[in-house]
């Protein structure tokens, strides 16, 4: 047997193991050669490759680019990697456009002829490249990659370079990390002192030289500590500031610098160099400038070193410019949503506090195209792939997406806008993020209003048909699919007598045994009631199914526990499966379902039953006769039989049990089986009754008034259980009773042990005022159900009829006889009569006869015949009379 086990799916398996081995590999976190390799190895076997290298741009001495190799793989027949030699320079000129045309539109493309050769020439140790696709990695403006990978069995596409990024982002983020910054303004900055002359002292060499740099360069150099208070300068920043360098220390620099909490909280957040913005001099006037900012720490504490350049003559525009950035600058600060700009190769070129915020990462981490790792994984390819192409086309893009929180991911608005120069070509991206993790959550309050059951918090019936339809569009790529129905066996009789807060607390466990035995990727609704809706989808075998079903059988029927209580409850479950190969819709494969479920409810419940068509024909005419059953009364189509009932001493005929049959015009006699409990089912069944008591209570009249039978003659008629919940059964009967001019002693009542099961109060009620009126009750098919001997003592039991299943084999089976011969003794002892069902041979009423059976009834007298032909039978049946003494 197939064991049933949950999994979850996830998308692009292969690529998510691909990046988990580069991120837990920490061999790859300090050696840039190493990433390379394994970063080769990975996207070879993500595009079947045997052919992989890494070029990295670099220029000649007249600023022509040019690559050179810095990783080399090749695969063998075996699988194996091999590094290749990494000799070998391609210079950029019209032989090699593609190389050229990659490097300027920053997106794959597949090797033309031309450049196929020109990359075989490379290095004449490489195997030969018959096809081959190149991608950018770009690290920063600095450090420029090309990607090469060739040879694969099928031909490259450009659309599967876009399935790559997810590594490309990792690997460029990685070696951004691990290559040192070369800026032309960067600055580099080891251990400092707390002093306020603090300077590198692990290198005398450094040391000196930042003496000499700090002495003899241009740039005003001010240092500030945490408290952004002057803590250094040099010559150049005094006569920038027109004041002595003691004058200066200790002051804060806001003094000077205008808006200095936005401008160095910018500097901090944003890989740029160069910003425009003024220093206001001691002497009042107001210089612009151009700001650079170094972060260090040392011993503990932080300091911000500033390297200020004056701008000199500034033109009306560029003080425009100054004062548009640093308007700028001071709404970025102020807004409540993230801000990052990129450049044309979407590298961050500014992030506001608030980005990092809502993120909660550092500066670092969104330098370069790490920005694009805070999406969420599951929806991080198609996002960026989407606002690539939205941005290059010159639209704005506007999406709700995930971005990384902590341990978690919190909602976002991202808004998207490109930046066009006046040739119309797009240079980047300024993109806004705002906190959408309320709004989200109130839209899901909403979806989940909309969609969920308020109870069991599992889908609804509107969101069961959405989710159908979805899975049965995914039948012919992912596989057959199952729709379970269950229903809760008597459920309504818990509601009834315990209350609808047990019923609730039945239903609320039932929904979380149902999720812990299911897969996460499967259905569970709620529809109704009690009434569970299960969507199975990707089978491979039907008996997974049949596992599934029995184990939910078995969960089920557990007991629930309620307080000291413990409540049991069974299920029956109606299978119907769509399969691959064969369309349905999702109304037809519930109403098949149903059907199943019906048929589980019929075969005794507790147990699962599968869809055949078989069912669909019952189900037609099981309507079809619903249907009809509701003109049949009207139309007298209903008739009364009677099978006669006889003392066994004295054979003589003591009454009559009346037996419905109805006579469909096109179907024939159909016999109480088939329609009964349709009449039950569409409530026609008291009208009916209460025809047929009337009907042969008359008929018993004319009997008794032509001398065919003595006066105290009985008429036994069968009432349903139905019957016993309407306060006027007893009035209705009783005035059937008198209508007909009969004594209640003339009339008896058959009900069954399921009735006596309930005990509900107004069934007692109506049995014992029958019972003081002088109507007869008899307990039919006694010892078919649930048979106890305390009926007898709490229900005014008069008779006692012996089901045929018994009498019928009692001349070979012991067992039966054994029954037969103590339900007789056990009517003797308590003074009720006992009848026997189904006599119909001599043989089995000589041993009725030996053990003292009061009366009998069967075919061994009379099948069931109409009233016409009753007449005959009294006058026969008379010339027997008094042959058994």
């Amino acid at each position: 047997m197939i064991e049933y086990q949950p999994t979850v799916r996830r998308r692009d398996h292969a690529l998510r193991q691909a990046i988990d081995r580069l991120k837990h590999n920490d061999a790859l976190h300090c050696d840039v050669d190493q990433l390379l390799i394994a970063m080769l190895h990975e996207i070879g076997g993500l595009t079947h490759s045997s052919f992989a290298v890494v070029l990295k741009q670099s220029l000649t001495d007249n600023q022509q680019p040019r690559y050179f190799c810095v990783s080399a793989q090749s695969q063998n027949n075996e699988g194996e990697w091999n590094t290749l030699d990494l000799s070998g320079v391609l210079q950029l000129d019209q032989s090699a456009k593609t190389f050229f045309d990659v490097l300027l539109q920053c997106r794959a493309m597949v090797l033309d002829r031309p450049a196929l050769r020109r990359l075989n020439n490379f290095n004449s140790r490489w195997p030969n490249v018959d096809r081959a696709m190149l991608i950018p990695l770009g690290m920063d403006k600095h450090n420029q990659h090309l990607i090469c990978i060739g040879n694969a069995e099928t031909n490259y596409h450009t659309e599967g370079a876009q399935r790559l990024w997810p590594i490309l982002i990792h690997v460029s983020t990685q070696m951004h990390l691990l290559t040192p910054a070369t800026s032309n303004n960067s600055v580099k900055v080891v251990k400092q002192t707390p002093a306020s002359n603090a300077l590198p002292q692990e290198n005398e060499v450094w040391r000196k030289v930042f003496y000499r740099m700090e002495k003899t360069s241009p740039l005003a150099m001010i240092t500030l500590n945490s408290e952004q208070l002057i803590c250094r300068v040099n010559e150049a920043a005094e006569n920038l500031l027109a004041t002595s360098g003691t004058e200066l220390l200790q002051k804060p620099i806001e003094q000077y610098l205008l808006n200095p909490n936005v401008i160095i909280q910018s500097l901090k957040n944003t890989s740029a160099s160069n910003m425009i913005s003024r220093i206001r001099r001691v002497v009042g006037d107001v210089v612009d400038v151009h700001l650079n900012l170094v972060h260090y720490e040392e011993q503990g504490l932080s300091y911000d070193l500033l390297l200020i350049e004056k701008i000199q003559s500034p033109t009306l525009n560029q003080n425009s410019v100054a004062l548009a950035l640093e308007r700028f600058q001071v709404l970025a600060s102020m807004l409540p949503m993230g801000i990052l700009q990129t450049d044309s190769e979407w590298q961050t070129d500014y992030v506001n506090q608030r980005w990092l915020e809502i993120t909660d990462c550092k500066v670092g981490e969104v330098h370069g195209l790490g920005w694009m790792q805070f999406f969420h994984p599951d929806e991080a390819e198609e996002l960026l792939i989407q606002m690539h192409n939205s941005i290059n086309d010159g639209h704005e893009f506007i999406r709700e997406c995930q971005l990384k929180y902590q341990q978690d991911y919190k909602w976002v608005m991202l808004h998207a806008t490109p930046i066009i120069d006046p040739q119309g070509r797009v240079k980047g991206l300024i993109a806004t993020v705002s906190d959408f993790s309320k709004q989200h959550e109130a839209e899901e309050r909403l979806r989940d209003m909309a969609e969920k059951d308020p109870l069991t918090g599992l889908s609804n019936r509107t969101c069961f048909f959405d989710r159908l339809n979805h899975a049965l569009d995914r039948v012919e790529r992912h596989g057959s699919l199952a729709l379970l129905a269950l229903d809760l066996d008597g459920f309504k009789h818990i509601n009834d007598t315990l209350g609808h807060d047990v019923g609730d607390f039945i239903l609320i466990e039932v929904a979380k045994r149902l999720r812990k035995s299911l897969r996460v990727e499967d259905t569970i609704c709620r529809v109704g009631g009690d009434e569970f809706l299960l969507i199975i989808e990707g089978l491979e075998d039907a008996s997974i199914v049949a596992t599934l079903a029995e184990k939910l059988l078995h969960v089920l029927e557990e007991p629930y526990q309620l307080g000291s209580k413990e409540i049991f409850i069974s299920t029956s479950i109606g299978i119907s499966f769509s399969v691959t190969g064969r369309k349905t819709t999702s109304k037809n494969l519930l109403k098949q379902a149903d059907l199943a479920l019906y048929r589980a409810k019929d075969s005794g419940r507790n147990n699962y039953q599968y869809y055949s068509p078989e069912l669909e024909q019952v189900s037609r005419r099981k309507l079809e006769l619903t249907n009809d059953l509701h003109r049949a009364l009207e139309r007298q189509e209903f008739e009364v039989y009677y099978q006669a009932q006889l003392d066994v001493k004295t054979n003589k005929i003591k009454g009559f049990e009346a037996l419905l049959r109805w006579q469909h015009p096109d179907m024939g006699l159909l016999p109480p089986v088939e329609f009964i409990p349709l009449l039950e089912e569409s409530g026609l069944i008291s009208s009916v009754s209460h025809w047929m008591c009337q009907h042969s209570f008359d008929q018993l009249r004319n009997w008794i008034d032509s001398g065919m039978l003595d006066d105290d003659a009985v008429m036994a008629v069968n009432i349903s259980p139905r019957q016993f919940y309407e306060e006027n059964l007893v009035q209705q009967l009783h005035d059937a009773i008198l209508n007909s001019k009969l004594s209640c002693t003339n009339v008896v009542i058959e009900v069954t042990e399921s009735l006596l099961l309930k005990e509900h109060n107004l069934i007692v009620k109506h049995l014992n005022h029958l019972h003081d009126l002088g109507v007869g009750i008899a307990l039919d098919d006694f010892g078919t159900g649930f048979s106890s001997l305390s009926y007898l003592k709490k229900f005014p039991i008069d008779i006692i009829k012996i089901d045929r299943s018994f009498i019928k084999d009692i001349t070979s089976d012991e067992n039966d006889s054994a029954i037969t011969k103590a339900v007789i003794q056990l009517g003797k002892s308590l003074g009720i009569t006992v009848l026997a069902e189904g006599v119909d041979s001599e043989q089995i009423l000589a041993l009725l006869t030996d053990w003292n059976c009061q009366q009998y009834q069967g075919y061994l007298v009379n099948k069931p015949l109409p009233a016409g032909k009753i007449k005959v039978l009294c006058l026969e049946h008379s010339k027997n009379e008094y042959l058994i003494d």
